[in-house]
């Protein structure tokens, strides 16, 4: 309810400070408001960082299943658990990722940062038709990569039946997020996530992906490809015989 008060107070500042300046015909107004709403922005990122903080430390003792039931429960606005959800992913993501996916993941970013960069530079000198091709180049970039975890994402997910594959055992390296689908704004709800396995077969490493969240040192049966040796479909996970649940006895 603060929120929306607060919210509220800002928009009705913002089109006061419009209709004085058409009134006035004195821009000064726009000036010192703009000026004023930046370093409010300045200020309240400190505060909303240790918010970010406080919410990342309090999910790192909860499995990812624990967090994605309590955002989806709650009724209030949960966006900044949605948010800090995907920030541990993405972190995981990175921590689980090898040198060259590092390496691959970086040049990404710095293109489409170049891109961006070069957009904005483009259209201030105005240089609309360059500033579009590095707009389209970077957009491209971000489309060409959506397809591409797509695809692998259905080749790991569904495999052919009339394919050959082989079974073996291998051990959960780490899990990260892939792809998440949400709805709402202030209330987040998660309803799609697909998570990016990290195994080790047979001394080798490989990624499957999968629906469920599975925990560092997990041992899951997997198929793999026989034509493509990369492609991995989880089974299921291999129970330990000495686990049991010790409320039966």
């Amino acid at each position: 309810m603060k929120r929306k008060w607060i919210s509220f107070l800002v928009v009705f500042i913002t089109f006061g400070c419009f209709f004085l300046t058409m009134f006035t015909k004195n821009p000064m107004i726009i000036y010192i408001l703009f000026c004023s709403l930046f370093i409010l922005a300045i200020a309240m990122i400190p505060l909303y960082l240790k918010r970010i903080k406080k919410e990342y430390q309090r999910q790192e003792t909860k499995s990812n299943d624990e967090i994605i039931d309590e955002i989806n429960a709650s009724t209030g606005d949960n966006s900044l658990e949605q948010s800090v959800q995907e920030i541990r992913m993405v972190t995981d993501t990175w921590k689980n990722s090898d040198r060259a996916d590092k390496i691959k993941g970086t040049l990404f970013l710095l293109f489409f940062l170049g891109c961006i960069i070069g957009f904005v530079i483009c259209m201030f000198i105005g240089q609309m038709i360059a500033g579009f091709i590095c707009f389209g180049l970077g957009m491209a970039e971000i489309l060409i990569a959506l397809i591409v975890v797509k695809l692998k994402e259905h080749f790991s997910l569904h495999f052919h039946s009339k394919g050959s594959y082989r079974q073996a055992t291998a051990t959960v390296l780490g899990t990260s997020l892939s792809s998440q689908s949400t709805t709402g704004k202030r209330h987040k709800s998660i309803l799609h996530t697909t998570y990016k396995v990290h195994l080790r077969i047979e001394n080798e490493n490989r990624i499957a992906y999968s629906k469920e969240y599975y925990e560092t040192g997990d041992k899951v049966v997997v198929q793999m490809d026989m034509k493509h040796p990369k492609r991995v479909h989880i089974l299921y996970k291999k129970e330990d015989p000495f686990d049991f649940d010790e409320d039966r006895y």
